[in-house]
This record gives C-alpha cells, structure tokens and sequence, in this order.
C-alpha cells in the first residue's frame, strides 16, 4: 500500500456499491452520507465529487445522497458493505460494535491540542500497522477525518484549575465521564441536543464541547465562559468505497481516487476549521469569555486519562491487536 502523510497521502480505501458502468469509460457511482450538503463535511465532499469528475474528463459521474436518505452513522461501514451505495461517509469510531483498533485508540491521543498533530501521528500509525486497514476488510479507504479538540463551557465561572471541577454537572462524551468523576464532577451523558435547555435551567453547569457548537447549537446563548481545557477526539477512516467496486475499476480512475486522498483529507478539515472559527467568532460577539488553561493543569487533567488508556490497549492486546504498540507510539508523539 502507498505510504501516507499528512503532506503525502496518496492510499485510499475505497468500497463501490451497485457500480453502472454505462459504457467502458463511463462510471455511475452513488455517494451516501449521514451529512448534509451545507455542513462542513459534505461541503468537502461536493468538492471532491467536483473534483473527481474533472480529472478524470467526466468518465466519472457521482451521486450524492444526503442526510441519511440511504447510510447511518454508526452502521456505516456495514451498510456500504453490503451495497446500499457505491461509496459513503463512514466512521468507525461511531460503531456500535467491532473495527476495535479504529474504535477504541482515539482515547490514546488524549491531551492533545493541534488536530493536525493527531493526523500526523495516526497516518503513521495507518502505514505501520496494517491492522487498522485489515479491519476495514470489504472496504477501500479514500479519505480522513481529525476532530478538532473540544474544550470546556461553563455557566457561571471559568475553568482555571482542576479544584474548579468540584460539584459540577457537565454534559460529555462517555469516554470523558471517569475522568470528571476523578475531580469531584459529574459527567452527563444526554443527547446534545437536550442540552441547551439543561445549560439554559441551570440543571447543568457546562458541557465539553467544540467551538463551533457556541453557534451551530447556540451555546453561546446559555453559557458565559469558555476554558480551553483540549479534549482531542482523534482521526479515522471517513470516506470509502465498497471494495468490489474498487476492483472492477480501471488502473488509472483508481490512481485518480488515490491522488486525492490527502486532498479529501485536508479540505475536510480546513473546512471544518472555518466552522470552529465561525463558532468563537460568534461567541466573542455574544458576550463569552474565553480563556487559555495553564499547561500544567492540563497534564495534570490528562493523567486521568492514562489508566484508563493503558487498560483499553490492553485489551486489545488480548484480541490479538497491537494496543499497548499503538498507545506507546500516540503517547511517544505527545509526551
């Protein structure tokens, strides 16, 4: 497989379903996504589906179906797989079960701060451990994804320093919740969208969340501060194609596919990027406080990540995978 980079990418999975192939040069793929067309990510894909169709003199031909219409988020990759459309938006991370080494080594990058540091180390780890691809059997790789770090909103105080956390309610991601209880919070676990009427009552008193959510969720309406306490979500595998479609195509339409890769890759995450600093734009002009949290607070916040991180990659140890290599070489880019 072709080595990737994030200022090298040239590997893609990719899984096509149902491929048509009106003439020998002419491709009909359907494209399915979980996103819409106006959303950051399928933004990118327009432009990418663009983008395919021009270099390769229009022999290529996608149609994108938005919004769930044919693929979910959690099931993506199987619903690929077994045909409900030639390409599509996947994210193992999301399964509810399985892709354990896609799912499960996020929680190895935490402390984390700068996006494009965890796509430059999981891309390494994408070229060096073949199990990450081997367990996306059935599908071809074509593009990334990195979240972006989320951080802390709170109602009524900043967030300087880890006694701050005492007798707090914060709405979170369940892989964060062991953390908080470590510091005297309790972590929440309620859809986002229940949570601005939480915030907004005073039944919460924050929610770990990005930037970009003091807008496209109107946080910046319920909370006041924001504290830059970084709470990375890692990279994975985010478009494909179903890998008996991948087969039936031409040498050069692949190569194309593969070429853009990085490109896919990048224009997601710039695009995402706008949409975060779009979100603290907005909350600097509704009035929220932003603050930067000291590095050793944040050391000191991250270490309750650690056992539980070590516990995780032995795990997957005992499934055969490498866990504690993988978790060795996350932590070797960060510590």
């Amino acid at each position: 497989m072709a080595h990737l980079t994030k200022t090298g990418l040239t590997a893609g999975l990719i899984t096509l379903l149902g491929l048509g192939m009106a003439t020998a040069q002419e491709f009909r793929l359907s494209y399915a996504s979980p996103y819409g067309p106006t959303h950051p990510y399928g933004e990118a894909d327009q432009a990418w589906i663009d983008r395919i169709h021009e270099q390769t003199d229009g022999r290529v031909e996608i149609t994108p179906f938005w919004g769930r219409s044919l693929i979910t988020s959690r099931e993506g990759i199987d619903e690929l797989a077994a045909g409900v459309a030639d390409m599509a938006y996947i994210a193992p991370i999301y399964a509810s079960s399985g892709y354990e080494l896609s799912r499960l080594s996020p929680s190895f990058f935490y402390g984390y701060e700068d996006a494009l540091d965890v796509l430059d180390v999981y891309l390494e780890l994408w070229n060096d451990f073949p199990q990450f691809e081997e367990e996306l059997d059935g599908v071809k790789v074509l593009g990334f994804n990195v979240g972006t770090p989320m951080h802390l909103m709170l109602r009524d105080r900043p967030f300087e320093q880890i006694s701050d956390l005492q007798g707090l309610r914060i709405r979170s991601a369940v892989d964060y919740v062991g953390a908080l209880a470590n510091f005297g919070a309790e972590g929440v676990t309620m859809p986002m969208t229940d949570t601005y009427p939480g915030l907004e009552r005073g039944v919460l008193d924050g929610v770990i969340a990005p930037y970009e959510a003091l807008r496209s969720l109107s946080f910046a309406e319920v909370i006041n501060y924001y504290s830059e306490l970084p709470h990375s979500r890692g990279a994975y595998p985010s478009r494909a194609m179903n890998g008996n479609v991948w087969a039936t195509l031409p040498e050069d339409i692949q190569q194309v596919f593969e070429d853009n890769t990085l490109w896919l890759t990048m224009t997601t995450y710039e695009l995402a990027q706008g949409s975060e600093e779009a979100g603290r734009a907005y909350g600097e002009e509704m009035g929220v406080a932003f603050n930067a949290v000291d590095d050793s607070v944040i050391a000191e916040y991250s270490e309750a990540f650690a056992e539980p991180a070590r516990a995780t990659a032995q795990r997957l140890d005992g499934m055969g995978l490498p866990g504690t290599e993988v978790l060795e070489r996350v932590r070797a880019g960060r510590d």
